[in-house]
Parts: structure tokens; C-alpha cells; sequence
């Protein structure tokens, strides 16, 4: 009798540690599986903010090796204007990209016809030179003051400063008599519009587009 609790006990503590170190090994999996999951977690997100910055500095790269290809100044650009349509007063002056390539279109105007001209920023080639009539309520109409105005170069710097990008493509216009450039400035795949007075260097407004 004695001999049979015996034997049941030795049995029931051999079963007790064989539990134990189960349950120890599995505890352990546990954990290993736990840290090869936050481990790849941590490694999708360093990937993708890694992606992230890749596409940014892609984009940048790519602005500005267009912009390099600028090789008319704006004030050439509106004498290649003048040459086609001369003496008439200038409206907005717009520079932007075109497939790879920069192009100027200027709008201009007189007392009876609105005018417009697309000039390749490299080659300084004229395309789609174009006039017609003026509408009734368009002839009352201002031409831009250009006199005094912060170039294009410096518009970038304040435009770049304010919303943390690289200018891409501005536009030079005129509203209730003042002058402002409209400059977008590109951060990765976010565009940001800033509207800047061409005389005082103010900031006027900023539009954001995700």
C-alpha cells in the first residue's frame, strides 16, 4: 500500500515538472513570436517612411532639373511677346511646366482685342499665338505694374520659406490694381499655393492641395 502511494506520488510530481517546462517553452515562443512582430512593425514602418522621404527627394530632384532647362529670363520672354504683338499692354504672365518642358504664356490686351502667346522657356520658340475680340465687360480691363516688382527668384525664397517646399511654376497677375505672384511650391505629393504681393513681398494667401 505504501509502495503504490509512493509510486502514484513520484508519478504526479513527474507529470507537475513535465508541465511546467511545457508551459515555460511555451511562454517563451510567446514571447519570441511577440518580438519578431513588433520587429517587423518596426521595420514596415521605418520602410515606408524611408519610401516616403525616397519620393520626396525624387520629386525635388526632378523640379530642379527642369527648372535648369529655364534659359529666357521674363523680360525676354515679353519682348518675344512684343515681337508679335507689338505695343500692347501685358495682363499675367504665367510660367509653368509642360510635359518636361517649361513654357511661358503671356496674355496681353488693347482697347479692342485680348492677345496671348505660349513661348518655350528654353528655346524661346513662339506657339499659339492667338487674338480676338475683346467681350463688352473686358474692356475696362488693367495691365500689370511691373515697375518696382520683387523678380521671380525672390518670390521663390518667400514662397519656399513660408510652406517648406521647391517652387515649381508662377504666375504673375494683377487684382483690384495690385500685383501678386502665385507661386506653387511642391513637398512629395503636397502642393502649396502662395500668393504673394509683388511690391510689398506680403504673403496675400495660402492654399494647400494634399
Amino acid at each position: 500500500m505504501n509502495l503504490t502511494k509512493l509510486t502514484s506520488a513520484i508519478l504526479l510530481g513527474a507529470a507537475l515538472l513535465t508541465g511546467t517546462v511545457a508551459c515555460s517553452k511555451q511562454d517563451n515562443s510567446t514571447a519570441q513570436t511577440s518580438q519578431t512582430t513588433s520587429h517587423k512593425s518596426t521595420s514596415a514602418k521605418s520602410s515606408d517612411s524611408s519610401q516616403t522621404n525616397d519620393s520626396s527627394t525624387e520629386t525635388t530632384n526632378s523640379v530642379k532639373t527642369e527648372i535648369g532647362k529655364i534659359k529666357l529670363t521674363q523680360q525676354e520672354a515679353i519682348d518675344k511677346f512684343h515681337s508679335q504683338f507689338s505695343g500692347k499692354q501685358i495682363k499675367s504672365i504665367d510660367l509653368s511646366l509642360e510635359g518636361k518642358q517649361y513654357v511661358y504664356e503671356i496674355e496681353g490686351f488693347d482697347d479692342t482685342h485680348e492677345y496671348s502667346a505660349e513661348i518655350n522657356a528654353e528655346t524661346g520658340h513662339a506657339s499659339s499665338v492667338h487674338s480676338e475680340r475683346l467681350d463688352h465687360d473686358d474692356r475696362n480691363e488693367q495691365a500689370l505694374n511691373l515697375d518696382g516688382i520683387i523678380s521671380r527668384d525672390e518670390a521663390s525664397v518667400i514662397a519656399e520659406e513660408h510652406a517648406h517646399g521647391t517652387s515649381q511654376e508662377w504666375k504673375l497677375d494683377q487684382e483690384h490694381g495690385k500685383t501678386y505672384w502665385d507661386v506653387e511650391v511642391v513637398k512629395g505629393r503636397q502642393s502649396t499655393e502662395v500668393k504673394i504681393d509683388a511690391h510689398s513681398k506680403k504673403i496675400l494667401e495660402t492654399e494647400h492641395d494634399d
